[in-house]
């Protein structure tokens, strides 16, 4: 339902422009993590003592942990953004992202073309 209420706020262009925006903001949160790991690995020495690297060692899994997360979010963004995007030209006039919202379901939405009123099952 998440879907069909922001397109109706928002219209389809703005919304998978914010897709975009925050499915590549997560990816850049990937990297950066993924760089800041990179380096605490190389400090990392197991012949000091244990308190001294167990907590790096604790921040590493939590680094690990945030970048697994971004990558299945920023899969999950783009999944879904480019599943509704190929559906979104209309089938009679050939408008792209051009349509109201008409009736929400769980997976799927029925949508009205703005410039010929033609309807047809977007997801």
């Amino acid at each position: 339902m998440e879907p069909a209420h922001s397109i109706g706020r928002l219209g389809f262009r703005k919304w998978y422009e914010r897709q975009l925006i925050e499915a590549h903001a997560w990816l850049v949160t990937c990297l950066l993590v993924g760089i800041a790991i990179a380096v605490a690995l190389e400090g990392l020495s197991f012949r000091r003592p244990f308190y001294e690297w167990a907590p790096l060692v604790g921040l590493l899994f939590f680094g690990g942990l945030i970048v697994w997360h971004g990558m299945r979010r920023f899969g999950l963004l783009m999944e879904e953004a480019n599943r509704l995007a190929e559906h979104s030209t209309c089938g009679a006039c050939g408008a792209y992202g051009r349509f109201q919202v008409v009736e929400a379901y769980p997976t799927r939405m029925r949508v009205c073309c703005r410039k010929c009123s033609h309807r047809w099952m977007l997801g």
